[in-house]
């Protein structure tokens, strides 16, 4: 499996959806305290989460299970291909072989990169920013306000705010609500909306955010990035007993992804279509 290497400390929430395949895939990290910004309740739409610390729990868990797990180093990580198949990876002088090669390196796309997969970019750039924020507020709700220059997200968590805002311009900031400052370090990206046309081939597997990608908005991306690691996880399985099924197990996979994506793009899409939110500028 190929990971980003070293993820971010911002905060983000994990839908309900993605809590259930959580509990499935590794039910040891939804009982660490230390990951989560708030307790678990079911009336809670979602849990607000450390990405790193997620992202690490995950990666031990991956390790003890047998995958062999490489990280984005100081050196890119290289396709090591034989007669048309990943056959493994090389980071600088190193080198790992492997019979499924898993890309889990987020919007870096390692794949997508060095094999030069095909993909459609389905928006303009955006500018993402989130952070904490602390203050006093007359509602302790989950607040959600859309409009034709971005939007902005904002959850109370157990000891204050996390925030999360989306610019169609690189130097408009989305404000807070009255009574509510931002504190500390403040995570900034450029994204646009993005899918793989094919996310998967001979001898390897594209998940997450790496195979497609829209923005936090759709409250989904996580749920996206472990469901698609199930299942590259499960048919890596299959192809490794049965190698002549690796086609069969690409097409599945590649046709899963693309749907879903494509799903919940429709929505999201509809969504920003009714709001004015124009991301799909010229």
């Amino acid at each position: 499996m190929l990971g980003r290497g070293l993820s971010h400390a911002a905060p983000e929430c994990v839908s309900n959806n993605a809590l259930k395949l959580l509990a499935l895939l590794a039910p040891a990290v939804i009982a660490q305290s230390d990951v989560w910004l708030d307790v678990d309740s079911e009336s809670s739409p979602g849990r607000a989460v450390v990405r790193n610390r997620l992202d690490d729990c995950l990666r031990v868990d991956a390790s003890a299970a047998g995958v062999a797990y490489t990280r984005k180093c100081l050196y890119p990580l290289l396709p090591r291909i034989e007669s048309g198949h990943v056959v493994g990876v090389t980071c600088g002088s190193d080198e790992c072989r492997a019979s499924i090669v898993i890309d889990a390196t987020g919007i870096t796309g390692c794949l997508r990169r060095a094999l030069s997969l095909d993909e459609t970019v389905d928006s303009s750039p955006i500018w993402l920013r989130r952070g904490f924020a602390s203050g006093c507020s007359s509602q302790r709700d989950t607040y959600w306000q859309i409009a034709r220059g971005g939007w902005l997200w904002l959850r109370p968590t157990s000891a204050q705010y996390m925030w999360t805002s989306l610019s169609v311009q690189r130097n408009t900031h989305i404000g807070l609500r009255s009574g509510i400052s931002v504190i500390g370090t403040v995570w900034q990206q450029c994204r646009r909306w993005r899918h793989l046309h094919q996310a998967a081939g001979p001898g390897y597997f594209v998940c997450g955010d790496a195979a497609g990608y829209l923005d936090p908005a759709s409250g989904d991306g996580l749920r996206f990035a472990i469901e698609s690691g199930i299942r590259a996880g499960t048919l890596a399985a299959e192809v490794s007993k049965h190698p002549g099924r690796s086609s069969i197990a690409a097409a599945l996979y590649s046709d899963w992804a693309l749907q879903d994506y494509l799903a919940t793009k429709e929505v999201l899409q509809r969504v920003y279509i009714d709001a004015h939110l124009d991301i799909w500028r010229s």
